[in-house]
């Protein structure tokens, strides 16, 4: 068996986990990241999501801003710049930036370049060990074979808190989980405006589905804002079978979509003159999985957190996105909080309440359900990510925490 010594271990090469990557190894801390695909960027790559949301200010001006400055804003920036796109905002006073799929695989790969950092892609984690809480080691499934990977501290950004699954540790689960989605880009689209397709699409499903040539849930089929380019465009399948995590659920998600889309594509393709072009190009590698399992922390973030926009003397994070939560029996149900407004997330979201040397970071933070619904998207995870990274490099040379909570807060939250 293969065996590498790390200081810092982080599980996932999403949003977060790049973001925990790039921080850790800034502080000079020697960091190896494992990731299950062979391309980063977790589902803002391999389910095309397409939008980065949660960075900029609740508000209905025109002018675009963000309520965190420091890395988050950075990779934005160079994102807006890769992807040429810039930020929009709709009637509801919320503002996203689309971006290219390939930019963003492109500015995270280079990213961690950078720090010339040791990436296990292709491989999972199999096994975890703890003694005296800490955990000491992992066992991980690589392309090359078993490795075990020795650390003073491990941050998971897995999206499912596989580390305290295996682990076998408190975790947040849910009744019901948030409705995956499958995005999918559909090609032959004639000169048109982004406002006028996205009306034209729902207009001619709703019609298609009240005269009982498509059924009720293809009426879960959204145009991606920002997406329509040269003639094509991506929209959003809300799937309509429930996430259960059991065996083969993923592959029945993935095989309902496709079928759906198939026949969505077929039906615009053949009915409607305006789409007689129409053609799928492509279908998104994994269906996008919104919400999972939750490590248990030190502290649980709430929908009254959310809600009442509360600030933290212990804030890692500036957080604007409303509560999102996409069900099975209605399309999606928005809490908002007060315009121009944001709330917080403290460090202790992200620190394992029963092992010392275990963070965790994006979708699997400490949070309820309602509360995960706004904490779940990608500008949050950026944030929440670099912050982990620092938190667990820190503390692995014993800096204090407070001490890292100061130099965040100073670096990444406006004066």
């Amino acid at each position: 068996m293969v065996e590498f010594n790390t200081d810092i271990l982080i599980i996932g090469g999403g949003s977060a986990g790049v973001s925990a990557t790039f921080a850790a190894a800034s502080t000079g801390s020697k960091v190896i990241l494992v990731e299950g695909l062979s391309y980063l960027g977790g589902i803002a790559t391999s389910a095309e999501v397409g939008t980065i949301c949660g960075l900029y200010k609740f508000s209905q001006s025109d002018t675009t801003e963000y309520v965190t400055n420091g890395f988050a804003k950075d990779f934005a920036d160079e994102l807006s710049k890769l992807s040429e796109t810039k930020a929009l905002h709709n009637n509801k006073g919320l503002h996203y930036l689309p971006y290219n799929t390939e930019a963003y695989k492109k500015l995270c790969f280079d990213l961690l370049q950078q720090k010339n950092i040791n990436i296990l892609f292709n491989s999972t984690v199999e096994k975890v060990e703890s003694s005296d809480q800490f955990i000491q080691f992992v066992i991980l499934k690589t392309e090359t074979g078993t490795v075990k990977v020795n650390c003073k501290s491990i941050i998971d950004c897995s999206g499912n808190s596989c580390i305290s699954q295996l682990a076998n540790l408190p975790v947040i689960t849910s009744n019901s989980y948030q409705a995956a989605a499958q995005v999918f880009t559909i090609s032959g689209i004639p000169e048109i405006t982004e406002d006028a397709l996205n009306f034209l699409v729902m207009k001619e499903l709703q019609k298609a589905i009240h005269q009982k040539h498509l059924e009720e849930n293809f009426n879960r089929i959204y145009l991606v804002q920002g997406s329509l380019k040269n003639n094509t465009a991506s929209f959003k399948l809300g799937i309509p079978i429930s996430v259960t995590y059991h065996d083969s659920n993923l592959d029945t998600l993935r095989d309902t979509a496709i079928e759906i889309i198939n026949q969505f594509v077929d039906y615009f393709s053949t009915n409607i003159d305006f789409f007689k072009n129409m053609s799928l190009q492509s279908i998104a590698p994994k269906v996008g999985i919104r919400v999972g399992v939750r490590s248990l922390g030190k502290y649980l973030l709430t929908v009254e957190d959310v809600l009442s926009c509360r600030k933290f003397d212990s804030a890692i994070a500036n957080c604007s996105w409303p509560i999102e939560e996409w069900t099975q029996d209605k399309h999606v149900q928005i809490k908002y909080f007060a315009f121009d407004d944001f709330y917080q997330i403290p460090a202790d979201c992200l620190i394992s309440n029963t092992i010392h040397n275990l963070f965790f970071a994006g979708k699997n933070i400490s949070a309820t359900d309602e509360a995960i619904a706004s904490a779940r998207v990608m500008g949050i995870c950026l944030q929440t990510g670099y912050a982990a990274g620092l938190l667990a490099a820190n503390q692995s040379v014993e800096i204090p925490l407070i001490n890292t909570i100061r130099a965040i807060q100073t670096k990444h939250f406006f004066a």
